[in-house]
């Protein structure tokens, strides 16, 4: 679970990249399809359109990280939505590892040790949720 400064350390930061949120995106799908090639054909969308979108989903999920039931339905939808499109487990360490390094590109130095932690725990709170819906939806 996220904590408090957590998620101020990862708010602020996500304000520091509003100014290259293209390049972000960009840094993280190519990291994504580095990591794992097979990831590849999940994405049938422009990329860039899909970088946008996930840059605003990025930003509504941060804002809401101090309020989770706040954003729990997106999350939750978002998590469901993955599972149809054929993402696995396993597919979310990835992009977290590859968050991770877009995010420590943007951010250069300011990207610290406890920031970093800061992120994977952010990440780690949001993608278990994810996947929990995406468990609840097999189910069904």
């Amino acid at each position: 679970m996220v904590t408090r400064d957590e998620c101020r350390m990862v708010q602020a930061s996500f304000l520091q990249l509003e100014p290259v949120a293209d390049q972000v995106a960009a840094s993280f799908y190519r990291r994504l399809f580095e990591l794992n090639p097979t990831l590849v054909p999940l994405f049938k969308t422009d990329m860039e359109l899909q970088g946008i979108k996930f840059m605003e989903k990025l930003a509504v999920a941060v804002a809401g990280l101090d309020d989770l039931d706040a954003i729990a339905s997106l999350v939750q939808t978002l998590g469901r939505g993955h599972a149809r499109f054929g993402v696995q487990t396993i597919d979310y360490d990835t992009a977290g590892e590859a968050l991770l390094g877009a995010l420590a590109e943007a951010l250069g130095p300011e990207f610290t040790t406890e920031l970093r932690d800061a992120w994977s725990a952010a990440f780690a709170t949001i993608s278990h949720e994810m996947i929990r819906a995406a468990g609840e939806q097999s189910e069904n």
